[in-house]
């Protein structure tokens, strides 16, 4: 990773770290369920997202968020497995 990708990894880290701490307490006051309520507020912000974008680089974009979900999913499987005593590789093997 170049600095100059580091440096807006680590702005949009700390973007994404604000914005869902002001919409989990904006959830809380509102007396909904947290979790569930940053899960929806994500989704339409992945809609915009992908709206806003030129015709041209929409598939790129799409893909962009396919990983990232991706990659949440796969570091949950690691977690889950770790805790079961298993890995992920040990998995991919069998």
């Amino acid at each position: 990773m170049t600095p100059d990708q580091q440096h807006v990894s680590t702005l949009v880290a700390a973007c994404a770290k604000e914005a869902s701490a002001h919409i989990l307490a904006y959830a809380h006051d509102a007396g909904l369920d947290p979790p569930s309520f940053l899960v929806s507020v994500a989704a339409v912000l992945a809609s915009s997202a992908l709206a806003a974008q030129p015709e041209d680089q929409l598939p790129a974009a799409s893909r962009h968020i396919q990983s990232a979900l991706g990659l949440v999913h796969c570091l949950r499987e690691d977690e889950n497995a770790t805790a079961h005593g298993d890995s992920v590789a040990a998995k991919v093997l069998q």
